[in-house]
Parts: structure tokens; C-alpha cells; sequence
């Protein structure tokens, strides 16, 4: 049976107990140990208000979780990836969700986009914009969607409850399979990741306008903002040769590249907001690559033995999560020690983990899921940082 099959056998809200794996002592920057001890977690499911999550966002000071209906005209096999023709309807949103009352509040429709024509065998037909790619504007109140397939970003107030052509970002080249979308919320300024076109276009996020286009940035994929240093780093997929893999660090005053810092194939980054480290998934090899924001070079790795997609980051907590997606779990990293403390089992294969800063509450979407993964965690924040 297909995942898009077993999803629908999903909907409900289900307690889970879970294993914590044994614990492990944790250093802090200081010279003392933390104490041992597990960590309890306790996971649900719930609507996520879509056909199939892709990624999301939470906006803490909003309570809300904005989530991708990643629907499209393709599926992929549960274990190997492999893509199936599927053309079905669609109907393409962003849906959001309380992170206290893990409802849907409402959704935004994107059936109002121009469509765009995509290849489906010997067929092409129009791809709406399917928004894949999501990242939010907190202090503007904007939502940003890419969409691969129909080669478009399109950036939209919050309380949108649809978007339409005049919120479609305009850009100076074609948008060619959009990998990902990035917001940085003290510059106003959005990174729009142009694969094919070897390229990451900046615009403004409350205008759609572009300001730049910084060339160079071979295969961009997913990208993280480092506000407090101005940069942004931007992963790459060379999915063909698998030979130029590495995390572009760009300086998001003067659009130019600082350093490219070789990694493993098809690695994501993301920034830890309190130490601007920057922590590279590769959903190819497991590996996570610790990079130091000072000499920009890896200090260390780390081997998860897992796929994780995205890492997201709880900065008050020091704890980091991934979305492991073959394994069907997140696994939890204590962010003093780099050390993996925890493994979450989940019902879903979990395509996209992301924190919510307020509470610790994590939210993981489901890979071919209609549902929402919630894993509430109990653990002090330790003083003395």
C-alpha cells in the first residue's frame, strides 16, 4: 500500500509511548557536568489541515504554525523515494494552525496563482503553484511559498485567505525548480533558492521586489539566516554528479559570497540563533556537520545512521530535532555536548520538524500525511549559559 494510502487511515489524536534511549552525561560550555536523566516526551497526531504536509513554519508571538500542502501530481514510493505519475485535482495551501490549540485556524488558498505547465510523461499539463517551500516574515506578517514544480514564490499577509497574481514575486530570470524559500526578519529581505538556475534571488519581503541576484550558488536547496551576523547558508543538491557539495555562506548586506565550506551530498544548514553554529544535515549520508560561525569550518560531525530532512533548533532549550524520514523518527540533540540524547519514534515519516520557541513544542509534518506530528517535551532550561 502507498504512504498516500495509509494516510488516510490516520486522522485522530493518539497518545504514544515512547523509548528514550539511555541517557548520556552532558556538558555545558562550563566545566561542570549536567545531571543524567531522561527526557519525557509525549507525542499526538493531528490535522494538519492539508492533503499532504510539506514544509512549515511558527510564528511564536502569533501561536501559529504555518504548514505546505505539498500535493501534487507526483507520489513516491514509501521506502525507495521513487517517483509515480499520480494526476489527481488539486488544491494547493497553506494551512494554520494554533500551537496551543493544535487547530486549524484557516487556510490559505493558492488556486488563485497563475498555473504554470509542467511535463507529466507524455502529458504537460498546468501546475499550480503547490507550495512546497515555506518560510514566514514574523515582523512583517508574511507568509512566503515556493513551488518546484510550477517554478514560483509567492509572499502573503498572514491573514490571507487567499493569494492571487499580484502576489507573485516578479524576478529577472525564470524560476527553475524553486528548492527553497528563506525569510530574514530584521533586513526585510527574502532568499528565494533558484536551482537550476545555479542562483538564490533576494526580493523584499513586503514589496515581492527583487533587490538581487547572487550567482555562483551551484544546485541552492534549503537555506538558513543568521540575523545577528547578517548571512545566510544556503545547501546545495547536485543530485547528478554528486561531486560540488557544500554550504554557501553568503553576506546578506552586500549579496556576495563569503566562502563555500565543502560537506556531505545534499546537506541543509541551519543556524543556532544563540552561538551561530550552523548545523548541515545531509539527508544523503546522516551525517551533521557542525559549522563554526568564526573560522567558518567544521569543527565537527556528526553521524546519525539516519535521513534526517531539516534540523530545527530549540535555542532556549539547547536541544536540536530531526525529521528522520525513512526511519519514521526524530531524533533529539543536546546542543552543549553535540551529542544525540533521544529517539522519538512517530507514526508518520516525519518530512519536515520545526520549534516552537515559546513552549518547546515541536511540530513534524508527514511525509504523503494529512496529519500533524506534536512531540511535547518537559526539560529546564539550565542556567549559567
Amino acid at each position: 500500500m502507498t504512504s498516500r494510502g495509509i494516510g488516510q487511515f490516520r486522522r485522530g489524536t493518539a497518545t504514544l509511548a515512547i523509548g528514550i534511549l539511555p541517557a548520556l552525561t552532558l556538558v555545558s560550555p562550563s566545566t561542570h557536568a549536567a545531571p543524567t536523566a531522561a527526557v519525557p516526551y509525549r507525542v499526538a497526531t493531528v490535522s494538519a489541515g492539508v492533503a499532504e504536509g510539506a514544509e512549515l513554519a511558527v510564528d511564536p508571538g502569533r501561536r501559529a504554525v504555518f504548514i505546505a500542502d505539498g500535493d501534487d501530481y507526483n507520489q513516491k514510493e514509501d521506502t525507495t523515494g521513487a517517483v509515480l505519475p499520480y494526476p489527481h485535482p488539486l488544491k494547493p495551501k497553506v494551512a494554520v494552525v494554533g500551537t496551543d490549540t493544535r487547530r486549524v485556524a484557516h487556510t490559505i488558498d493558492y488556486n488563485g496563482v497563475p498555473h504554470r505547465t509542467t511535463p507529466m510523461g507524455p502529458l504537460t499539463l498546468p501546475m499550480p503553484h503547490v507550495p512546497v517551500g515555506l518560510a514566514v516574515d514574523p515582523v512583517r506578517g508574511r507568509v512566503l511559498t515556493s513551488s518546484a514544480r510550477a517554478g514560483t514564490a509567492v509572499i502573503v499577509p498572514m491573514g490571507a485567505r487567499r493569494a492571487g497574481p499580484a502576489d507573485v514575486v516578479r524576478t529577472s530570470i525564470p524560476l527553475e525548480h524553486v528548492m527553497g524559500i528563506a525569510a530574514d526578519p530584521k533586513s526585510g529581505h527574502a532568499f528565494i533558492a533558484n536551482s537550476n538556475a545555479n542562483a538564490v534571488i533576494v526580493v523584499d519581503t513586503a514589496t515581492r521586489r527583487e533587490i538581487a541576484v547572487v550567482r555562483d550558488v551551484f544546485r541552492p536547496s534549503l537555506m538558513s539566516v543568521d540575523s545577528a551576523r547578517g548571512r545566510l547558508y544556503v545547501g546545495n543538491a547536485d543530485t547528478k554528479r554528486k561531486t560540488a557539495n557544500y554550504v554557501t555562506v553568503i553576506d546578506v548586506a552586500t549579496n556576495r559570497i563569503i566562502k563555500k565550506i565543502p560537506t556531505a551530498f545534499n546537506s541543509r544548514p541551519t543556524v543556532d540563533p544563540a552561538t551561530g553554529r550552523v548545523y548541515a544535515a545531509s539527508f544523503a549520508t546522516g551525517e551533521i556537520a557542525v559549522i563554526d560561525p568564526d573560522s567558518l569550518t567544521i569543527v565537527k560531525r556528526i553521524a546519525t545512521k539516519t535521513t534526517p530532512v531539516n534540523v530545527a533548533i530549540d535555542a532556549n532549550r539547547r536541544l536540536a530535532y530531526t525529521a528522520n524520514l525513512f526511519q519514521r523518527t526524530i531524533s533529539v540533540l543536546d546542543l552543549d555536548s553535540d551529542r544525540i540524547i533521544a529517539t522519538v519514534r512517530t507514526r508518520d515519516r516525519p518530512h519536515t520538524v520545526a520549534v516552537d520557541a515559546r513552549s518547546g513544542r515541536v511540530f513534524a509534518t508527514g511525509f504523503q500525511s494529512p496529519d500533524l506530528t506534536v512531540l511535547s517535551v518537559t526539560r529546564p532550561q539550565r542556567l549559567g549559559r
